[in-house]
């Protein structure tokens, strides 16, 4: 006799480390001929997730999760997000630089935010277990983090590096995401070390996934992930509760990254290695840098507020000349109108306030937490939010995880 709850768990677990490891195709040289990988990988997903919404009926009934009011607002956000993101791909053929294919970029948005909306909320979440899941996270996110090592130490990575120290993602690797990657790991690998059931061979683990993840975003050379690092350790602190020590250590790390960069620079480049370049340039030699320090960031804010005030009410476009621009608020503000503007606003504003409660209630929660802030952080600074698919499963399950705890107490 099949054993329904049994085959419902694997595929929750499988939907789960599916979703987590979507970006593991950035970090893929483009003659993998990865698209092809992806389409079939996000069919799975889909097919997956109809069997668990099958599994979960019983006579005609299905536990469909509510998660309160914002759940109303959530979905008039992506459905105008897609709305939008389909009239500039499809009808209008807004110029642009992003995708080779348009429907593609609509294909990979629906899978990114539309269905695991709605999928993860006919989860059985008492049956996944937050310490098992962080701990299989660290595995696969290790496992693409040797994957890329390997391209870069053997060379290939190498005949594709910048001037500035940054790979030629078309051609190597999504330099961005490789550095998220290593922010991922290390953020992940510290809230590891510090739950409470934890074993001794998962801290030793977790030691040299830091290390790891430090040396990963180095070797990437992306200043945004760096940052965002920066960002999450800070956010860990406080809270874990250590909000006044807040002001000792965020000076003092200011200094030191100040202090040792040149030297950590020299040491890198005299093994040809220029991935600190970047970021020593942006503080000390900002005169070397392509398109300044902002990386020409501050003219496509320029011209996206221009398009935001010509059409506050419906919107613009997702695309400024091409080019997105690169701050997810801004994005929703031109391409969605005022309306769109403050929904995204409101949405991530309850998920702060969500990760601050869940991380007052179990520790296990703060890898998700600090994760939808990584990748806040990565849509403020980089990317258009239809590409960015854990900025949406992280948001998601910090709104789900937050909705299930208040339903329990």
């Amino acid at each position: 006799m099949i054993n329904k709850e049994r085959i419902l768990v694997g595929l929750q677990w499988f939907i789960l480390f599916a979703l987590f490891a979507y970006d593991g195709f950035s970090y893929l040289p483009q003659s993998s001929n990865f698209a092809l990988f992806k389409s079939i990988y996000y069919i799975l997903i889909f097919v997956a997730f109809l069997f668990v919404i099958a599994l979960q009926s019983h006579k005609g009934i299905i536990p469909y999760q509510q998660i309160g009011r914002i759940s109303w607002i959530v979905q008039l956000y992506v459905w105008l997000y897609f709305a939008r993101l389909f009239y500039d791909f499809m009808i209008a053929n807004v110029e642009q630089e992003i995708v080779t294919n348009p429907f593609a970029a609509v294909f990979l948005y629906a899978n990114a935010a539309i269905i695991p909306f709605y999928g993860l909320r006919f989860f059985r979440w008492d049956l996944i277990d937050t310490k098992r899941l962080n701990l299989g996270l660290l595995l696969i996110f290790l496992t693409m983090g040797v994957v890329s090592l390997n391209y870069i130490f053997t060379g290939k990575a190498l005949e594709y590096l910048g001037s500035d120290g940054r790979f030629m993602g078309n051609e190597s690797m999504d330099t961005i995401a490789f550095g998220h990657l290593g922010t991922s790991i290390t953020i992940l690998a510290i809230t590891l070390w510090h739950q409470d059931d934890i074993r001794l061979w998962h801290k030793l683990l977790s030691i040299f996934a830091i290390l790891a993840g430090l040396f990963i975003s180095i070797a990437a050379g992306s200043r945004g992930a760096i940052v965002a690092l920066i960002v999450c350790v800070l956010a860990y602190m406080y809270l874990q509760g250590h909000r006044r020590t807040l002001f000792i250590v965020i000076p003092i790390l200011i200094l030191v990254i100040y202090l040792t960069l040149p030297v950590v620079n020299d040491v890198l480049v005299q093994y040809n290695n220029h991935s600190m370049e970047r970021l020593y340039n942006s503080l000390y030699n900002q005169e070397a840098m392509t398109g300044g320090v902002t990386s020409n960031r501050d003219i496509l804010y320029q011209q996206a507020w221009e398009h935001f005030t010509d059409s506050p009410i419906i919107g613009y476009s997702f695309f400024i000349k091409g080019e997105y621009a690169h701050n997810s608020i801004l994005e929703s503000f031109i391409g969605l109108g005022i309306v769109g503007g403050v929904l995204f606003l409101i949405i991530i504003t309850y998920a702060l306030y969500a990760v601050k409660k869940l991380t007052m209630l179990d520790k296990r929660y703060m890898f998700i937490c600090l994760l939808f802030i990584q990748y806040l952080c990565y849509s403020i600074f980089s990317r258009t939010l239809s590409m960015l698919p854990l900025f949406w499963l992280s948001m998601f399950l910090v709104i789900i995880y937050h909705s299930k705890e208040k339903s329990i107490a």
